[in-house]
């Protein structure tokens, strides 16, 4: 389903979505289709659902007009070395 259809059907709220097709554009993940796992209700039941979110599971609200999630690339650990006195 495109995100214009979720939009429509679920007005300004939180939805469950799965994501089924993207693309990257620079450092942005453009998601242009999703399918629909069951709208939110409230704004604790949306976070409860994004912590338990895996995979391709996402929660997103639907005020906004399109799906760009912001990729991080996990920065590298570094470790002081221990100095032996």
């Amino acid at each position: 389903m495109l995100w214009a259809e979720v939009r429509n059907l679920f007005p300004d709220q939180f939805v469950l979505l799965e994501e089924l097709k993207s693309h990257y554009e620079d450092s942005k993940l453009r998601i242009e289709e999703v399918a629909v796992i069951k709208p939110i209700q409230d704004d604790q039941e949306a976070m409860k659902e994004l912590f338990a979110a895996k995979n391709e599971r996402f929660v997103y609200h639907t005020s906004n007009e399109t799906i760009t999630i912001e990729v991080r690339s996990k920065p590298m650990l570094k470790r002081n070395p221990s100095h032996e006195s």
